[in-house]
């Protein structure tokens, strides 16, 4: 089976079901400016009447035969089907119901209503706008869907990066990497690898990305694209895994202590925020580290 005739079954069996509205695809294949290969996957919205049937997977072998299904519960708390079909063809579905997308497309084409939103609604903006807002396309549905997807390419206020949540943010980070440190210490690399990852670098990458505002380039959250929103300087920071032994674990630790620390500097400088008293927190942690990388 071709990658062509993969994509023509998933068009053909969503184009037979009654209860689907909508096949729309998102992802690099319906992004302008993605590099797409013959690994690339499929990712598609499957907007439905109601999509509480389709978390259950046996629906998936209906478009080819299936070697893996998976359904997760993202973190935008959506439900999401991953395949991967004969022939290794990997494809994502997110079921979404009718009426909720169509009321989120209306509101998004009034962001001078926003505040009167409740929170869900706006987190369903915020969500199509992350997933969709990089390109799409509307294979089925019409017109219709397309009007309605087309409100991501209105204007609507990117989330304000508060003085609060700048506060919050490097305590966490202070708290997190203590954590991480003792996890290493005690021999538990790869817990301290896993959340190094997890929490560390995902608040290192919060900062970064209100940095590359500020510079004005158009950061995405949660690292996406990093690559081309990042100057030179901090891709280099970034460039670094834990490792598996301690010396490498702490390396690691003490490079992305340095990334955080100049990230937040920027920020509260760009801001005009104020830099939380973490002096202490950081000798001790930078001199624990320090003798962790030196294998002592």
């Amino acid at each position: 089976m071709t990658s062509a005739e993969f994509e023509a079954r998933i068009v053909g069996w969503a184009n037979a079901r009654r209860d689907v509205e909508a096949l729309v695809q998102i992802g690099s294949r319906a992004q302008p400016a993605a590099e797409v290969d013959a690994w690339s996957d499929w990712d598609y919205h499957l907007v439905v009447r109601d999509a509480r049937p389709y978390a259950n997977p046996a629906w998936a072998a209906e478009i080819a035969p299936a070697w893996c299904v998976h359904v997760e519960r993202t973190e935008r708390a959506v439900t999401k089907l991953s395949g991967v079909f004969a022939g290794g063809w990997e494809a994502d579905f997110v079921p979404l119901t009718a009426w909720q997308m169509r009321l989120v497309c209306w509101a998004m084409r009034r962001p001078g209503w926003r505040r009167l939103f409740p929170r869900p609604l706006r987190q369903g903006i915020a969500n199509l706008r992350l997933i969709a807002g990089p390109g799409y396309r509307v294979v089925l549905g019409g017109p219709a869907w397309e009007r309605r997807y087309a409100a991501v390419r209105g204007p609507w206020p990117d989330p304000v990066f508060g003085a609060d949540q700048f506060r919050q943010c490097q305590a966490a980070f202070w708290r997190h990497a203590v954590w991480v440190f003792k996890k290493s210490a005690r021999g538990e690399l790869r817990a301290a690898a896993r959340w190094h990852g997890r929490e560390v670098l995902e608040l290192v990458y919060l900062l970064l990305a209100e940095e590359a505002r500020l510079g004005g380039r158009r950061a995405r959250p949660e690292a996406r694209k990093a690559e081309r929103w990042l100057e030179p300087e901090r891709l280099r920071q970034t460039e670094l895994a834990p490792g598996w032994s301690r010396a490498e674990q702490a390396r690691a630790q003490l490079a992305t202590i340095d990334v955080f620390s100049a990230a937040a500097r920027a920020v509260a400088a760009g801001r005009g925020f104020a830099l939380e008293p973490h002096a202490e927190i950081e000798r001790w942690l930078r001199a624990e580290l320090g003798r962790m990388a030196a294998g002592s």
